[in-house]
């Protein structure tokens, strides 16, 4: 169990270092969303981080859903490793027009090429799989909670984005009409 600990956390270490580093490439913002827009989207991510963290100490959260054997922590590394792999593609694809806030970035482009073929937002799908794994390694009720606040701040944040691209992106549109937002034939 302390070597599947080790790989979650070895994971999200590397996965926080490789958006650092690649941060540093990004093209200049033509358009931002003012900061009030993305309070709701914050507020969820710190919540997320505090339960995966331990920081709620609540009988009924930290209860035991899942038991603490191999078979449960080799699925966990593997979850975490697949969405550690498809955010990172994801991120290397989308190359310079990433940004931390949803923005328009000079000559941004329609990116339709590696996992963006299979959904629009794989960033948030790989982290998503990632904090299941995670969820799972400690099998706690918290791990689970805090992957229902990603997926609510995630699902704001991807309705922000989506209506600034589809206002000012040609084929934005055609593209949202066929292609699912996170999960590839489902939604």
């Amino acid at each position: 169990m302390e070597a599947a600990t080790s790989f979650v956390v070895f994971c999200w270490i590397a996965i926080v270092v490789v958006w650092v580093i690649l941060a540093l490439w990004v093209k200049r913002t033509k358009e931002r969303q003012p900061l009030f827009s993305r309070l709701i989207y914050l507020m969820l991510t710190v919540v997320v981080v505090v339960l995966l963290n331990g920081g709620v100490r609540k009988a009924n959260l930290t209860r035991s859903v899942l038991p603490h054997t191999l078979a449960i922590a080799i699925l966990a590394d593997l979850l975490v490793l697949v969405g550690f792999i498809i955010s990172v593609w994801a991120r290397i694809v989308l190359g310079r027009n990433w940004s931390a806030r949803v923005t328009l970035k000079e000559d941004h482009q329609l990116i339709q090429r590696g996992p963006y073929r299979f959904v629009r937002h794989p960033i948030y799908s790989g982290l998503l799989v990632m904090i299941l794994g995670t969820a799972v390694l400690a099998g706690q009720v918290t791990g689970f909670v805090a992957l229902l606040f990603c997926f609510c701040g995630f699902w704001i944040k991807l309705q922000q984005e989506q209506a600034l691209l589809k206002k000012r992106l040609p084929g934005y549109s055609e593209y949202m009409a066929r292609t699912k937002a996170l999960v590839p034939f489902l939604f």
